[in-house]
């Protein structure tokens, strides 16, 4: 039986703005660092688990996609960006945030309103943060 870890602060920025994905799966706020380990499967397994899984499910699928870029781990796509659309409408808080980043880093201009309602409307203030950045980084590279 493995032990849950437990984290006072982040291992890589060291900042206490920490969050419990589900068991022993961690987020960091504020410089994205995470102890997912590397998703091999692909776009189609996570996407399916954003769309159709439970709430644990679709918060790890939907964190993983803030590592676009990061080609080791996992890489998505402007073509991923039905399903995030979709997603920013998922009941979980979380899901809705690591979704708006992920469009962020995306630069998906097709996402821009719907980021711009939750920056605006959303009952969460992380959602709020999240999508006010995404639309920063969309908008940013728009004018670029």
């Amino acid at each position: 039986m493995s032990q849950q870890q437990e984290f006072d602060g982040c291992p890589s920025c060291g900042n206490t703005n920490l969050r419990r994905l589900d068991g022993n799966s961690w987020f960091c706020l504020d410089c994205d660092w995470d102890n997912l380990s590397v998703i091999p499967k692909g776009n189609d397994e996570l996407l399916t688990s954003l769309r159709h899984g439970d709430v644990h499910s679709r918060r790890i699928a939907a964190q993983a996609l803030i590592n676009i870029g990061d080609a080791d781990r996992h890489l998505a796509t402007l073509m991923d960006s039905n399903a995030l659309l979709e997603a920013l409408d998922d009941e979980d808080a979380d899901v809705r945030y690591f979704v708006a980043v992920a469009l962020g880093k995306l630069e998906a201009n097709l996402s821009l309103g719907k980021l711009k309602q939750l920056a605006r409307d959303d009952a969460s203030a992380l959602v709020r943060e999240g999508a006010k950045t995404a639309v920063e980084q969309i908008e940013s590279r728009q004018l670029s």
